[in-house]
């Protein structure tokens, strides 16, 4: 797995673009289908670079571990992506893929496991064949088992030491506890040093069925051809017997959760978690919207309470993710430790009294509207930035797309863009209401190592 956890501009836009891609096209074009043995499909027809990206998401995520199997979905996107097959060695295919040009990568999340690869247009049957071998005809060894093990192991110890990585890791777990998101996604070290090659073969063969998957491939390429060639590529395979699945929604907390933990850093961190919408909730363009107004785009409000002419922090930002049963919301500072009780109650004091902002210059009357700044239109302006600028992302757009496919539960969802524009200044206040001003948080401190 590559970027556990990881916090960036590309995470939000993921799941901007999956929350209502389909619907945002106009006239590109686009084809949705569904092969015989399950297996979806959705092509893009974007010609602005000679290349095609492909991702296959697989319905298996953290979600499906337990206890006793808490890092076997990482182990095995790790095994897929660097090891071998029944016609291929890992070393042989990672020789093919330099060979072609390609860029591949893989991603565990909470819901599901994604396969991607990038490459020339030109070697669009290769990308295919390449794809179908290493996720449907996999060949587990002990001994490579055991190499890729130190690998995982050594990244969790990684995840463990990043301050910020780390402490959004134990905000999911203590935000979703008791609920199936709860297993931190990198897994646990215990169980991935006793993982056996019998348990992985059994992971492997409840999951990877035509019918758990879904492929999108955006790009180069002729619909009509494309869909010949996916169908000639992955139309043989077995649809298998897929295990029915459900999960309870993610319940509120009750009360806040306090999670402090030292480690050896100069500066405090602080993360705020809160519950938040689903993939499929209608506020999730509400909390977008807080996002930008927030902690992010031009003049952030939170930023500017808590910088202010105290300057209290080093910096803060804000992210939300949505999942298939719930959603998530965090506020990351940085700080010196010697205002983390002050900035703690700053913070709790800003979203309770958020409830009640003013947003957008309809909120003031007569000459007051002419002094007052309007977050709402700046934040929807700067949502429309990103999202135009994601459009040249192929390998995210085709993510994105794989992750619909599996998670998307309205028939009709209407375009994203027009979904931000309806919102209005009462109804980010309603939001705000909802989700952020409860006052059940999960916080995670982590603090600078007392000297002995």
């Amino acid at each position: 797995m590559r970027g556990i956890y990881k916090i960036s501009v590309s995470f939000f836009i993921l799941i901007l673009l999956s929350t209502h891609f389909c619907a945002a096209q106009d006239e590109t074009p686009t084809k949705q289908f569904e092969l015989k043995n399950g297996f979806k499909v959705f092509l893009y027809e974007k010609h602005t670079l000679p290349l095609i990206n492909c991702a296959i998401a697989v319905n298996l995520g953290t979600k499906d571990e337990s206890d006793e199997t808490s890092g076997l979905v990482h182990i095995l996107e790790h095994y897929i992506l660097f090891r071998g097959t029944e016609l291929r060695s890992g070393t042989q295919i990672s020789q093919d893929i330099r060979r072609h040009g390609a860029h591949f990568n893989a991603y565990t999340g909470l819901d599901l496991a994604v396969f991607v690869i990038s490459l020339p247009s030109k070697h669009t049957e290769f990308a295919l064949k390449n794809q179908k071998e290493i996720l449907f005809n996999l060949k587990i060894t002990q001994e490579e088992l055991d190499e890729e093990k130190k690998v995982i192991l050594e990244e969790v110890s990684q995840v463990q030491d990043d301050p910020m990585r780390y402490a959004a890791s134990l905000v999911y777990q203590n935000l979703f506890k008791d609920h199936p998101y709860q297993k931190p996604v990198y897994g646990k070290k215990e169980i991935i040093e006793a993982a056996t090659v019998e348990q992985l073969e059994k992971f492997h063969q409840d999951f990877f069925i035509p019918q758990n998957c879904t492929l999108a491939i955006v790009g180069d390429f002729k619909i009509d051809e494309m869909e010949k060639k996916v169908r000639g590529t992955f139309g043989d395979l077995d649809k298998g017997t897929a295990t029915a699945r459900s999960y309870e929604k993610v319940h509120f907390l009750e009360k806040n959760v306090d999670v402090k933990h030292e480690m050896d850093v100069n500066q405090a961190y602080l993360v705020f978690g809160m519950i938040g919408p689903d993939f499929n909730h209608p506020s999730q363009y509400g909390i977008d919207i807080l996002r930008e107004i927030l902690a992010g785009g031009v003049n952030p409000i939170l930023n500017a309470r808590l910088r202010g002419r105290r300057n209290l922090i080093h910096n803060t930002w804000m992210q939300h993710g949505t999942f298939k049963y719930g959603g998530a919301i965090f506020i990351y500072i940085t700080l010196d430790p010697k205002n983390i009780s002050l900035v703690r109650r700053e913070v709790i004091n800003f979203l309770k009294d958020a409830r009640n902002f003013n947003f957008s210059k309809e909120d003031f009357v007569g000459e007051s509207q002419l002094y007052a700044l309007d977050y709402l239109e700046s934040a929807k302006n700067q949502i429309k930035f990103k999202y135009h600028r994601s459009q040249e992302e192929g390998l995210l757009i085709a993510r994105s797309l794989a992750r619909y496919l599996h998670l998307n539960e309205i028939p009709d969802r209407g375009g994203y863009l027009k979904n931000i524009e309806k919102i209005s200044s009462s109804d980010l206040r309603k939001v705000t209401g909802e989700y952020l001003s409860k006052g059940r948080y999960v916080i995670v401190t982590v603090l600078p190592k007392k000297k002995k």
